[in-house]
């Protein structure tokens, strides 16, 4: 299964940001950037990507 750690900002758009193989290193890279300073006017959420690539997953 493919993951997809997106930014979502305040106008309701959507950027992925990169891809994983584990949920868990999605996760961990969400805790890293909110470890940084928690952003008001955007939101980075994991979910499941629609079509599976791995050829970008890490």
């Amino acid at each position: 299964m493919v993951w997809q750690l997106c930014v979502q900002f305040a106008n309701g758009s959507e950027r992925v940001l990169q891809s994983y193989k584990s949920q868990d290193a999605a996760l961990n890279q969400v805790d890293a950037i909110y470890a940084a300073g928690y952003p008001m006017h955007v939101a980075y959420v994991v979910r499941q990507a629609l079509v599976e690539s791995l050829a970008s997953a890490a």
